[in-house]
């Protein structure tokens, strides 16, 4: 599983700290969703690697592409890596970035080639 990096409870934490400094009434204390919001897009974002093929999990949902039906990798401008089908459609991998692609190569098992090697 290809998660965010547990550094990024800090950024959370950084702005759970700054939204006490504006929290005055209960009312306020809405503001603290924003932080909690943040916590749940880490905590569930991911891409999952195994045996049946790539899952992109969401928030909100999943999709998969199984191992048969993949047929490479697109890798955008902006640093985001596109799981492309047989169909032509593509599935963004969260978590993922163009300049990190090793531990996706490792998980894949020899599935995914190194465009390295």
């Amino acid at each position: 599983m290809i998660r965010h990096p547990n550094s990024a409870y800090f950024i959370v934490a950084f702005v759970a700290l700054c939204a006490t400094a504006i929290v005055r009434g209960p009312i306020q204390a809405l503001i603290y969703l924003i932080p909690l919001a943040g916590v749940v897009y880490i905590v569930r974002t991911a891409t999952i690697v195994d045996e049946d093929g790539l899952r992109a999990r969401a928030v909100f949902g999943e999709q998969a592409v199984s191992w048969s039906e993949l047929t490479g990798l697109r890798l955008a401008d902006s640093g985001a890596v596109y799981a492309v089908d047989d169909a032509g459609s593509q599935l963004r991998l969260p978590c993922v970035r163009s300049t990190k692609l090793e531990p996706l190569i490792r998980a894949a098992d020899g599935r995914i080639p190194d465009p390295a090697a």
